[in-house]
């Protein structure tokens, strides 16, 4: 990583879908029951079309029929069912997976799921549940829970914090850094809950040391790359932890855990050594904290505006 990678630079890399050059201005809608729940790059509705009982392709000046409805690809509303929906759509992704022409399916999970919502709350409705590897190719918002996990001095200033490293057999970011805890936000259970049991299943804590948790915070980010694009939706936990705390995990989803000094996860951050939604995670908590701060650095108004990409702006339904 150059030596001139910043916390601006980070935050652009993590929002590269709102930058001149990005697929923005060529995507159009992803449909279920007629609410946009996603984005789709051009040489994605292609492919698409391959499959017609699963996906309806709206185009412009599509005549009468489609006059109604939105440009771009609905699933067919001949699939009534959630579990219809499900079913259709990834068995079209498998086959897509088998022709091994979509970086985003070279990276499918059996039994790595998501739920894609009309709009996410705790009592929202899903509509179907999409294989991990592919919400890129449909700009699917992913909604995950993330912990900042840190012991503090006797002053009560941030000292330390505990970091993952993930394992070097991950689909996605193999070897680099993340945060304590991270897990999908399942649809049977409210974001906290969700925190809590990550926690119990990644990490070991035990359920003491877990009422030491709160939510604190949220980072909302779209990213672009070679999978597709990727919006994302973040709620962050913080909770302080005692000196001789030790993580455990028996789950296979980190390779080992690091307590480091706050200093060295700075420097992290800026070798670019974290993956980058854990990156804006902590980038977060330093501003928080104190340690990020308008007078210590000038792309503080940036910084603070890109981890909260307006998100709204790419799906109505988002905040409405």
């Amino acid at each position: 990583m150059a030596d001139d990678f910043s916390n601006r630079k980070l935050v652009d890399k993590c929002n590269s879908f709102f930058q001149e050059g990005s697929s923005r201005k060529d995507c159009v809608g992803f449909f279920l029951e007629g609410d946009q729940v996603g984005l789709v790059r051009p040489e994605i509705v292609k492919k698409l079309k391959k499959f017609p009982d699963v996906f309806d392709i709206v185009e412009k000046g599509g005549g009468r029929r489609q006059a109604s409805r939105s440009v771009g690809v609905h699933v067919s509303p001949s699939l009534t069912t959630q579990r219809d929906r499900t079913e259709a759509v990834n068995s079209a992704l498998e086959k897509l997976r088998d022709k091994r022409e979509l970086v985003a399916l070279q990276m499918w999970q059996d039994d790595r799921n998501i739920p894609i919502y009309k709009k996410f709350s705790a009592e929202g409705e899903t509509l179907m549940n999409l294989q991990k590897a592919a919400a890129p190719l449909f700009g699917i918002v992913t909604y995950r829970v993330h912990l900042n996990g840190y012991t503090c001095d006797d002053e009560g200033n941030v000292s330390k914090m505990w970091v993952a490293v993930r394992a070097k057999t991950k689909a996605t970011y193999p070897g680099m850094y993340s945060n304590m805890v991270a897990g999908v936000v399942h649809a049977e259970h409210e974001p906290w809950e969700n925190m809590r049991l990550h926690c119990q299943e990644q990490a070991s804590i035990d359920e003491a040391v877990l009422d030491g948790l709160s939510q604190n915070s949220m980072v909302t980010y779209c990213m672009e790359d070679e999978r597709g694009v990727m919006p994302g939706c973040r709620f962050i936990y913080d909770m302080v932890l005692p000196e001789d705390f030790q993580p455990e995990t028996f789950d296979g989803e980190k390779k080992h855990f690091k307590l480091l000094p706050i200093d060295k996860v700075r420097e992290l951050l800026m070798q670019d050594k974290f993956k980058p939604d854990c990156a804006l995670v902590i980038l977060d908590f330093l501003t928080r904290v104190g340690l990020i701060t308008v007078e210590a650095d000038d792309d503080y108004l940036h910084i603070m505006e890109k981890i909260h990409a307006p998100l709204s702006t790419l799906f109505p339904s988002f905040s409405s």
